[in-house]
């Protein structure tokens, strides 16, 4: 870690979060890192409240604080009045806890006069998801969701994206300059469960009500497949982390995946990839997994049944992505954050000398 950019960084983070999905793994794991390094977090929830088990993953760590609300996501029917209402309360936290910089994990709220430096890590949008799902871009509906979020990421200091896909697609959405955007990495710091012997068996996990993950096709061919095929949705985060050392083969036929900690985890647990052949799953697994045609059922049957008749070869693909997982480093996430939060703290510092 460098050094200088702790010093130099800012000391108090006000960092927003949700607890739906993948966003509040990212969290826990970011700010257990952050606080190891000394600095002090304040978590702020909106949408549906923290479980009792997500609650305590973050008032376990040290020099971690959690705050809870309930109120909509941006992305959610009709949020509007309730994002007006949770950007004065994010506004009076931030003053209270004297925070230095602040973290969203979201961009309506970036357009708020925070008065200190503001990251937005763009996790995911509904512009970019509806154009992967559907083919086409979002109806008028929309049109107040787009406003704010272009409005939050032109207002921000600097924007993260976990990969290059997610990069190009807020650019292009948006009207975004790409050199506003950094690429950092998601990772994991789970522990895995190397102890477990692996069983004929093919895992998915993730959310069944978002059609971007495309589980549909997946429980039209499971009475079709060799091995036993179980979607995990909903599970505790340990469960989910042994059932993912005992599987074979994790199958992810996503239309739209910005990351996937899911597979990363899958990959750290030696699982077999077999992934959708779409831009940013070819992006972080290329030659590490197998690519397979989201819409293309018989392909899916076919190549599953396949790798199920092939231990050798599944096998060898697992200890590929093992290797490649290996590569999404939380050193490596952390030191980058350190060294944005530094930069930005001293843009600002140069600013305020320069208006004085």
């Amino acid at each position: 870690m460098d050094v200088s950019a702790i010093s130099r960084g800012p000391k108090r983070i006000l960092l927003t979060t949700d607890a739906v999905g993948g966003v509040w793994r990212y969290t826990v794991d970011l700010v257990r890192g952050l606080a190891r390094q000394g600095l002090s977090v304040l978590v702020a929830s909106l949408g549906p409240r923290p479980s009792a088990g997500q609650r305590r993953q973050i008032m376990k760590i040290s020099g971690a604080d959690l705050r809870e609300s309930e109120f909509a996501l941006e992305w959610m029917p009709n949020p509007w009045r309730d994002v007006d209402a949770s950007g004065e309360w994010l506004l009076e936290l931030a003053q209270e806890f004297r925070a230095d910089l602040v973290h969203l994990n979201g961009y309506s709220h970036a357009a708020l006069p925070w008065n200190r430096p503001v990251l937005i890590a763009a996790h995911s949008c509904v512009c970019s998801w509806w154009r992967a799902v559907h083919g086409v871009e979002p109806g008028a509906e929309w049109n107040e969701y787009r406003r704010r979020v272009r409005r939050g990421l032109a207002a921000s200091d600097a924007i993260t994206a976990p990969s290059v896909s997610m990069a190009e697609a807020i650019a292009r959405e948006y009207g975004i300059p790409a050199s506003k955007i950094q690429v950092i990495y998601n990772f994991s710091r789970t522990c895995t469960y190397r102890s477990l012997l692996k069983q004929p068996r093919i895992l998915a996990a993730g959310r069944l009500w978002d059609a971007g993950k495309n589980f549909q096709l997946l429980e039209r061919i499971a009475g079709r497949l060799t091995w036993s095929l179980q979607i995990a949705s909903g599970w505790p985060h340990l469960q989910l982390q042994r059932e993912m050392a005992q599987a074979s083969i994790f199958a992810h036929p996503a239309f739209y995946e910005p990351f996937g900690l899911s597979v990363l985890e899958a990959a750290r647990h030696r699982c077999a990839l077999v992934l959708s052949d779409i831009p940013s799953l070819r992006e972080l697994w290329e030659g590490a997994a197998l690519f397979l045609d989201p819409r293309d059922e018989q392909q899916w049957i076919l190549e599953l049944n396949r790798l199920s008749s092939d231990p050798a070869c599944c096998q060898l693909l697992g200890q590929a992505a093992h290797r490649r997982a290996g590569t999404y480093s939380c050193s490596v996430a952390l030191e980058q954050y350190k060294n944005l939060y530094a930069r930005l703290m001293q843009s600002r510092r140069q600013a305020g000398a320069t208006a004085a």
